[in-house]
């Protein structure tokens, strides 16, 4: 819940015209708050020069509010590079995944932005190699599945779906995550904000000098009921992606070209 320590408060009113939702107002030289409007997104807090805004309880811990300099940003040309040198990794080495690496990965899922700041995104993030091979055999046979149902409607995907089906079956292909020592499944009721939740973990995945792979694919069979009920996916959530995350088996030298995008 958001708290305004009164004796901290200097109702400058720097609070109030942050609020987009018009949960704040000054009356009688108070700052007062309306928690039937308030989406608990924070502004409030985190431009408060009088650290008298807080927000606690009800899953939130006011131990974890960092002060940053608001200037304090990475090198412009540290994040072009990332975004210029991003690559699909569809090949990973032996290593494991430090356990700090994950911390950081999984802390950014928790701050990616949400509508109305709503934080109905969930993960499943898998590392034991066992459950990983039993993930993967059950996705392949949900593949496989979907491949014959579209045999009439779309043959050319259902071609693709019994092909990587066959591959795993016949020669051991893992054509969904790789290999890859960590497989993160991104759950959420909103297909965007599941997307941004991915997009903010692949983030902090290159800055930790891991690769990773967006899988799509896998996100089809996951959400087959068969699948939802093995593995407990809330009735309000679904499936929007898969991450393949790993140590690059390979060394990348240079960016590569690409398309420019239409300014319409």
């Amino acid at each position: 819940m958001l708290t305004i320590d009164k004796e901290l408060c200097i109702h400058c009113g720097t609070c109030v015209e942050e609020c987009s939702f018009g949960c704040l107002k000054i009356e009688d030289e108070v700052v007062k708050y309306d928690d039937r409007r308030c989406i608990t997104c924070g502004h409030c807090l985190a431009v408060c020069p009088k650290d008298a805004i807080m927000i606690d309880g009800d899953g939130y811990d006011v131990e974890e509010v960092q002060e940053f300099q608001f200037i304090e940003s990475t090198p412009v040309a540290l994040v072009r590079r990332d975004i210029m040198m991003r690559r699909s990794v569809r090949s990973f080495n032996d290593e494991p995944v430090e356990d700090s690496k994950l911390d950081l990965i999984v802390e950014a899922a928790k701050y990616a932005p949400t509508a109305k700041n709503c934080q109905k995104n969930a993960l499943k993030v898998i590392t034991d190699p066992d459950e990983a091979d039993q993930l993967l055999v059950d996705l392949m046979e949900q593949i496989g599945e979907i491949g014959k149902e579209k045999m009439r409607d779309n043959p050319a995907i259902a071609a693709f779906f019994l092909e990587k089906y066959r591959e795993f079956n016949e020669e051991k292909v893992d054509g969904l995550f790789y290999g890859a020592p960590v497989i993160i499944l991104v759950f959420s009721h909103s297909d965007i904000d599941g997307a941004i939740c991915a997009a903010t973990m692949g983030q902090m995945i290159e800055a930790t000098d891991l690769g990773f792979c967006y899988v799509l694919l896998a996100a089809e069979p996951m959400n087959t009921p068969q699948m939802r009920q093995k593995y407990n996916v809330p009735d309000d959530m679904h499936c929007v992606i898969a991450m393949a995350v790993g140590h690059y088996d390979a060394e990348y030298f240079c960016s590569v070209p690409r398309k420019d995008v239409p300014l319409l």
